[in-house]
């Protein structure tokens, strides 16, 4: 699953299931925005099951409870190869100084990132 494509609503409501581990279509939606239409959630869930990312048990009378199949860290590695990538042009160094210019870190975190900058990556 290494060309993983999630548009923004898909990734919002894979969000909803890795925070919950488990909901039905008006737990997500109401987690997402409240005004959306029910059916809309539905088919968006349906659709990321079509493509592997979600699965279903039976919940109370018709209902069914979806849960995700597939994993936050796989997706968010699949998710930053391609940001790195198409945005980035390959390169780590850019990635990097674009995060460390947007987001204010403690010094805990840049601590941390010292750390991963000084162990080599582990081979997969």
């Amino acid at each position: 699953m290494t060309d993983l494509h999630l548009t923004q609503r898909e990734l919002d409501i894979m969000s909803v299931l890795w925070d919950l581990g488990e909901a039905t279509v008006t737990e997500v939606r109401d987690r997402i925005d409240p005004d959306l239409a029910y059916t809309s959630i539905s088919s968006m869930i349906r659709t990321l099951e079509l493509k592997g990312y979600v699965s279903h048990r039976r919940g109370e009378g018709k209902t069914h409870v979806y849960f995700p199949v597939l994993d936050a860290q796989t997706a968010g590695e699949s998710t930053l190869g391609r940001v790195l990538e198409k945005i980035y042009g390959g390169s780590p160094i850019k990635l990097l100084a674009h995060l460390m210019e947007q987001k204010k870190l403690s010094a805990a975190e840049l601590a941390r990132m010292r750390d991963l900058l000084k162990t080599p990556p582990k081979k997969k």
